[in-house]
């Protein structure tokens, strides 16, 4: 049965082009059992994978018809073998190698008259491990939705092999609608009206936006259009770099702990750092803060819906030539006041939030508006959750998940982490035309969380009010 597509995963679907794929996915490397080889499990996943049948969102492709409205409708025939890819590398099958590769498969578009996901299942590694490296259409799904579907049927120990992200059990979504005509038209009328007030309220914020002078010396909320023309904001094209590493979760909660704020303003601070780090290193030094798009989960506890419900904080981050320490602070106080922002905000104006900002940047590029001359942020910086205690595919144990995340102009790179089992594993996503190796990007950021770690605590802690390094369930920035 057809369902609608809901609006923000119709922009997904008109962002999806060559130069700027709507792709999400994830990099998963496995331990294999004892006694078993990685090749072996490899070809096992692989044959139990295209033996599945898929499950809503990913038996659906989209229907976008000139006249009449886009929908969902479920694919007349599904040919497993061309989803799911037994690959291997070839010597020297290290990380920085299986990272290229991901990148190569990344950077390509997915079929629109097949459903929008692609599983590869790796060996070849040197480590002796196995990865599959999952590739899906973020209209099908956001990040939160996405951690679950993908870790929710691994199990805390070794046992069978269960169904696959593609294949599980979607009984917690909602079934389609069967509305008439008339109920449809007044659902939409009330969507009309709850936009009307939500652009009301977006609107008043315009003047924030704009004002000239509010920067660094207080608390910087929400700062759209506020950083810099970087090589990031350049027109992002079709090659993708990418590259990945882990931190250890009991350090970034020690000093977010001492610096008064969550592991998300760590990572901020860590990615900010190093990130100016390395725009030293190719000579540009940024002369105001960067500014971090940082996606917000609006979903509610355990609902399953197959649609993207996110909405963006705009952080100021860092002053260029702030060390370590220093940065955290100032990243602290400016999520701390965006957040505040963004709790007045009705639930459809922060769902509209940045989309009329970006609304806003498209226009002043595309129609050369002056009004507006700044690009509206610089990077994505995003934390889509945590999956607690070991997890295992069938009898491998999952030893790391790094997230391989979208780009789209004007941020021609993102950095996206999830925590698994006593780390968290960052997954750079870069614009190869200005970031022709992310491996680089990777080093400064440890060599920044390297300084924050070993900085005197007194000098990590701060007179504000104290926050609980795990951010509250609802605001995953």
């Amino acid at each position: 049965m057809s369902r609608s597509i809901q609006p923000l995963d119709l922009a997904f679907l008109w962002l999806d082009r060559p130069e700027t794929p709507a792709n999400v996915g994830a990099l998963l490397l496995f331990d294999p059992p004892p006694r078993r080889s990685a090749a072996g499990v490899a070809r096992q996943v692989a044959r139990a994978y295209r033996d599945c049948s898929p499950s809503p969102p990913f038996d659906c492709i989209a229907d976008l018809p000139v006249i009449g409205l886009p929908r969902w409708r479920p694919a007349p025939r599904i040919d497993l073998r061309r989803h799911v890819r037994l690959e291997r590398l070839e010597p020297p099958g290290d990380l920085g190698q299986l990272c290229r590769h991901v990148a190569r498969l990344h950077e390509g578009m997915l079929d629109r008259s097949r459903p929008l996901f692609s599983v590869h299942v790796i060996d070849g590694l040197d480590s002796g491990q196995w990865a599959l490296y999952l590739k899906t259409h973020h209209a099908y799904w956001d990040g939160r939705y996405a951690l679950d579907r993908i870790f929710g049927n691994f199990a805390p120990e070794p046992g069978p092999l269960e169904p696959p992200f593609f294949a599980a059990d979607a009984s917690g979504e909602p079934a389609p609608s069967g509305a008439d005509v008339a109920g449809s038209l007044a659902g939409g009328l009330r969507g009309l009206l709850s936009q009307a007030a939500a652009l009301r309220e977006l609107f008043s914020s315009l003047s924030a936006w704009a004002r000239p002078g509010r920067g660094q010396t207080a608390a910087a909320g929400n700062r759209p259009f506020a950083g810099p023309h970087t090589r990031f904001n350049a027109p992002v094209a079709a090659g993708r770099s990418y590259a990945c590493f882990s931190l250890p979760l009991a350090a970034m909660r020690e000093v977010a702990r001492d610096a008064g704020g969550t592991l998300n303003d760590v990572v901020l601070a860590v990615v900010d750092a190093g990130v100016t780090r390395f725009l030293a290193s190719v000579g540009e030094r940024p002369p105001q803060p960067l500014v971090a798009m940082c996606p917000v989960s609006l979903r509610d506890p355990g609902d399953r819906e197959a649609t993207s419900k996110v909405a963006t904080l705009f952080v100021p981050l860092g002053s260029p030539r702030q060390g370590a320490v220093t940065r955290l602070h100032r990243i602290v106080a400016n999520t701390r006041a965006a957040k505040a922002e963004f709790r007045g905000f009705s639930r459809e104006a922060a769902l509209d939030y940045a989309a009329l900002a970006f609304g806003l940047w498209f226009a002043s590029s595309s129609l050369g508006l002056g009004a507006i001359t700044r690009p509206v942020i610089n990077l994505v910086v995003s934390n889509v959750g945590a999956v607690e205690g070991p997890r295992y595919l069938g009898a491998s144990r999952l030893a790391a998940a790094y997230p391989v995340s979208m780009l789209a102009d004007p941020a021609g790179l993102n950095v996206t982490t999830v925590s698994i089992n006593g780390r968290m594993d960052f997954g750079i996503v870069a614009n190869s035309v200005a970031v022709a190796d992310a491996t680089q990007i990777a080093r400064d950021c440890q060599a920044a969380f390297e300084e924050l770690r070993l900085a005197p605590r007194r000098s990590r802690r701060t007179a504000g009010p104290r926050r609980s390094a795990r951010e509250p369930a609802r605001v995953r920035t």
